[in-house]
């Protein structure tokens, strides 16, 4: 019993030894972070703002824009003929005049249908106000100096490989960072446009999280620069210290969605976030100017 009690000791101390000896991955960075100094949070627009307009339109964006978003934060769906365009929902019926699935349609019958036909915000509707699902190239071309974080709706390997295409085409390969709940989509564009920032995909986020909050995130590779996560989700705290002291020995910048309340702005600031995705720009930047 001593001899084996003895090998439990010296096993159980070699693995922690090993623990402790085990190198961190040294910071990331990327040129998508070198615009600012970073000293202060940056104000992310939800759906290009979506509490100040119909989301994913041209007109949040230009509204979002000139309320100080730093990033304009925008989902893209692919059409049934490819054509990338700035949607959330996979199909038109909750905001739109039409109804029907984003790729059973061309871009050609997409470019007519009213994007702000179920849009009302403080009593103002937004119908008949020429409102259109706008085409991921024009938005890059509308808004050339924009920072901008860009999500792959779609898991499928098209979306990914237009996705990479569209950025280079548009010359936009440093002021894009790149995310998708989508493990598959995710890494297929990664391959494909290696140069450009992408964020943490789901199985990643939820690796990251455990590790961090045991305290071995060392131990857990990703290429991504960055993180969006909600404050909670399944009963696990997504503000720890743990979490965001991990993420920052990384150089991986958090940004929490969706914060709309001005006392989670207050606090995240606080707590040292990055980033706040809001759907209220004017709210976000109230909070980050204090």
């Amino acid at each position: 019993m001593k001899r084996i009690f003895k090998i439990f000791i010296g096993v159980s101390l070699a693995a922690f030894l090993f623990l402790i000896a085990w190198p961190s991955p040294p910071p990331v960075s990327h040129i998508y972070f070198d615009r600012t100094s970073q000293s202060s949070v940056e104000i992310i627009a939800h759906g290009g703002g979506l509490g100040h307009a119909p989301p994913n339109t041209l007109f949040a964006l230009e509204r979002a824009r000139e309320m100080g978003a730093d990033i304009l934060e925008v989902d893209v769906q692919q059409t049934r003929d490819g054509v990338l365009i700035l949607r959330h929902d996979d199909t038109l019926d909750r905001t739109t005049n039409k109804n029907g699935r984003i790729a059973d349609h061309d871009w050609r019958e997409l470019s007519e249908v009213d994007a702000g036909a179920k849009t009302e915000i403080k009593g103002q509707s937004y119908v008949n106000r020429d409102i259109r699902i706008p085409r991921l190239d024009a938005a890059l071309a509308t808004f050339p100096n924009a920072y901008w974080i860009l999500e792959i709706k779609n898991d499928t390997d098209a979306a990914a490989i237009e996705m990479c295409r569209v950025i280079k085409t548009s010359g936009a390969i440093e002021r894009v960072l790149v995310g998708s709940f989508h493990d598959a989509a995710m890494a297929r564009f990664r391959i494909e446009c290696p140069a450009v920032a992408t964020s943490m995909a789901s199985r990643e986020v939820r690796n990251f999280v455990i590790a961090a909050r045991l305290g071995l995130s060392r131990f857990v590779r990703t290429p991504a620069v960055a993180m969006q996560i909600p404050m909670a989700a399944e009963g696990i705290d997504l503000t720890h210290p743990r979490v965001i002291d991990a993420a920052k020995a990384r150089g991986i910048e958090i940004h929490y969605w969706t914060i709309n309340e001005a006392s989670d702005l207050s606090h995240l600031i606080e707590i040292g976030a990055d980033g706040l995705i809001t759907d209220y720009v004017d709210r976000g930047r109230r909070a980050a100017d204090l």
